[in-house]
C-alpha cells in the first residue's frame, strides 16, 4: 500500500515548559518552586535556547511539540514560547504544536513569584490556546476537530500528521470524547483511502511506560487507552507519539488479536534525561527508526545532562539524608514535595531510625541475607559490596526516567534486587496477597521493580520498530525471577522479636514521643 512513498525524517520534542524569567526567579517563593519540579526553570530560557538552535541546524525540517509548552500557563510563558517557536519557522522549519493540561487555567489565574511569596497572575484560558498557537499546525490543517482542538495536515507526498488533543475525554481525565473519536475514525479511513501513510501524536501516555509508573503517576495515562488501543490497530494505525511522564520509553502492547501497538514517549526537555527523538519513516518497509538526541547545553560549565541529573536524584538523596540526622531539614526539604513541616514534626521521630539504617546501609550487607536467592559468592558482589544501597535506589529511579535499564540478570546488582524482591514476594504469598489486584500489570514485587533494573523488550533510546509484523528481537538475557520460601520464617522472626521485646519497644516509642513533643511542640502547631 505505501511502496511507492519515500522515507520522511522528522523530529519530535515534548513537555518543553517555557517558564518566563518574568514570572519570578528569586527569593524562598521560587527557590520553593523550583526545588519541587525535575525541570530547571531557573535555567529554561536557556535551555530551550540551545534547544531550539540544535533542531534549527538539525537536517530534518519538520518539527513536531507533543503538549504541554509551559509551566504554569502564566502568559508571560506563551509569549515567550511562541517567540522561540517563531525563531524555528523564521530558520525554515515546520512546527507541529499540540498544547495540553499545563498549558491553560480556566480558573483566570495562576502564579508569579515576588520576594518570598506567591502572587497570582493572570492565566491563559483553553478556549484560547487555539488562537494563540494557529500558526503551528492549525493553518494549515485539512482536517479540525474544534472542541478538542484536534488537527490533520497534509505533511507532503505520502503523509499525513494526525495532531490529537487528549487534555480531556468529558468524562473522567485525558482522552478522546466518543464525539472526537468518532472524528479520528473518519479521518483514518479517509487517509486509508487516498493511500496515506499517518503520524500520529497526543500527549498522554496510551502504554504505562513501566508497572511501576503506575504507583506513582497511573492516574495520568490517557483513559480508556485500551479500547482506542484495541481500536486504533483494528484500523491499522499500530503506534503514537506522546510525552507527559518525562521519560524516554518505547512501550508496546500485542492485541488479543495479535496485533502490536507502540508507544513512543519522549522525555521533558528541560528536566533529565533531556533528549528529544529523531525519526525517520520507512512507509514502503513498514518500519519506523526510532533515535534519541540528547539537548546539547552546558548550565554553569557542565553538560545540561549532568547538571539536571544532579537537580533532580540529588534532591532524593538531600531528602533521604536529612530524615536520617536533621528533622528541621527534613521539613524544609518536604515541602518542595507538598508536605507540611508540622506532619514532618509529628513523624519525624519515626521515619529517623528507619532512615538512619537506610542511608548506611550497604549493598554487601543485603547481599549476605539473599546469599541463597541470588546464588552469589563473596567474590561475585565484592565490586559493589561497599556502595551504598541509597545510590542504588536513586539509580533506578534514574533508568525510570532515562530508560534502558543496564542492570541485566548475569549482574550481581539484578541477582541481589530480585533475591530481595523474592523475599518480599515469599510474605505476600504467605498472607494470600496478590500483587496483581493492586497494581495492573504486575504480577508480583519482582515483576513490578524489574524494569527499573533491566529492559529485556525494546531498547527506549534508539528502535527500528516493525509495525505489521513480528517485534524487535529481543537482546541479552532473558528475566530471571527467583523463589524464595524465606517469607514464613521472616514473618516468625519478625513476630518473635516483637513479642521478646515489647515492653522495650514500647519504652522506646513512649519516650521518642515524649522527646518530639518537648523539641518539636510548637512546630506541630
Amino acid at each position: 500500500m505505501y511502496e511507492s512513498i519515500k522515507p520522511l525524517k522528522l523530529n519530535v520534542i515534548s513537555d518543553i515548559h517555557y517558564y518566563s524569567k518574568e514570572t519570578g526567579v528569586t527569593g524562598k517563593g521560587f527557590e520553593k518552586e523550583n526545588a519541587k519540579t525535575p525541570n530547571d526553570l531557573l535555567n529554561c530560557e536557556e535551555i530551550l535556547t540551545s534547544l531550539m538552535n540544535q533542531l534549527a541546524e538539525d537536517e530534518s525540517e519538520i518539527v513536531l511539540v507533543s503538549g504541554d509548552v509551559t509551566t504554569m500557563a502564566e502568559r508571560e510563558a506563551h509569549e515567550g514560547v511562541i517567540k522561540l517557536l517563531r525563531s524555528l519557522k523564521e530558520r525554515g522549519k515546520r512546527v507541529y504544536v499540540i498544547t495540553a493540561t499545563h498549558d491553560y487555567h480556566d480558573g483566570d489565574v495562576t502564579r508569579r513569584y515576588n520576594g518570598d511569596e506567591a502572587e497570582t497572575v493572570p492565566a491563559v484560558k483553553r478556549d484560547e490556546l487555539w488562537d494563540m498557537y494557529y500558526e503551528f499546525g492549525p493553518e494549515e490543517a485539512i482536517a479540525v476537530h474544534r472542541e478538542s482542538m484536534s488537527y490533520v495536515v497534509q505533511l507532503c507526498d505520502g503523509y499525513r500528521l494526525f495532531a490529537l488533543n487528549d487534555d480531556s475525554n468529558r468524562k473522567n481525565g485525558a482522552g478522546f470524547s466518543d464525539e472526537c473519536f468518532e472524528w479520528i475514525t473518519e479521518q483514518i479511513k479517509d487517509a486509508e483511502k487516498n493511500g496515506q501513510f499517518i503520524i500520529p501524536m497526543t500527549h498522554h501516555p496510551m502504554l504505562s511506560p513501566s508497572p511501576f509508573y503506575t504507583i506513582i503517576g497511573g492516574g495520568n495515562l490517557m483513559k480508556d487507552a485500551d479500547q482506542r488501543i484495541d481500536q486504533f490497530t483494528e484500523m491499522g494505525l499500530h503506534y503514537m507519539f506522546t510525552g507527559h511522564t518525562h521519560m524516554q520509553d518505547i512501550s508496546y502492547k500485542v492485541t488479543e488479536n495479535g496485533k502490536v501497538f507502540y508507544d513512543i514517549t519522549t522525555a521533558a526537555a528541560v528536566g533529565y534525561p533531556a533528549n528529544f527523538r529523531q525519526v525517520t519513516f520507512l512507509p514502503a518497509e513498514g518500519k519506523i527508526d526510532v533515535n534519541t538526541v540528547d539537548v546539547n547545553c552546558d548550565i554553569n560549565g557542565r553538560k545540561l545532562q549532568d547538571h539536571l541529573e544532579d537537580k533532580f536524584f540529588g534532591m532524593i538523596r538531600r531528602v533521604i539524608d536529612a530524615a536520617g540526622k536533621d528533622i528541621p531539614e527534613l521539613a524544609r526539604l518536604a515541602t518542595a514535595f507538598s508536605v507540611k513541616e508540622k506532619l514532618i514534626y509529628k513523624i519525624g521521630w519515626i521515619i529517623k531510625p528507619f532512615a538512619k539504617i537506610l542511608s548506611k546501609l550497604k549493598i554487601g550487607t543485603v547481599a549476605k541475607l539473599v546469599k541463597k536467592e541470588s546464588g552469589l559468592k563473596k567474590s561475585d558482589y565484592a565490586h559493589i559490596k561497599d556502595e551504598k544501597v541509597v545510590d542504588f535506589i536513586v539509580s533506578l529511579v534514574r533508568n525510570l526516567y532515562g530508560g534502558d535499564s543496564p542492570y541485566s540478570p548475569d549482574t550481581a546488582e539484578y541477582k541481589i534486587t530480585m533475591g530481595i524482591l523474592a523475599v518480599i514476594d515469599s510474605i505476600l504469598k504467605l498472607f494470600g496477597i496478590k500483587i496483581s489486584s493492586i497494581l495492573k500489570g504486575a504480577t508480583s514485587v519482582q515483576s513490578l521493580v524489574e524494569p527499573l533494573l533491566y529492559n529485556p523488550g525494546i531498547c527506549d533510546a534508539k528502535a527500528v520498530l516493525n509495525l505489521y509484523g513480528n517485534l524487535p528481537p529481543k537482546e541479552g538475557p532473558k528475566s530471571n525471577f527467583i523463589k524464595s520460601n524465606k517469607g514464613l520464617g521472616v514473618v516468625v522472626g519478625l513476630a518473635l522479636t516483637v513479642i521478646i521485646f515489647l515492653p522495650i519497644i514500647l519504652l522506646l516509642l513512649l519516650g521518642g514521643f515524649t522527646v518530639n513533643q518537648i523539641k518539636y511542640g510548637k512546630k506541630m502547631k
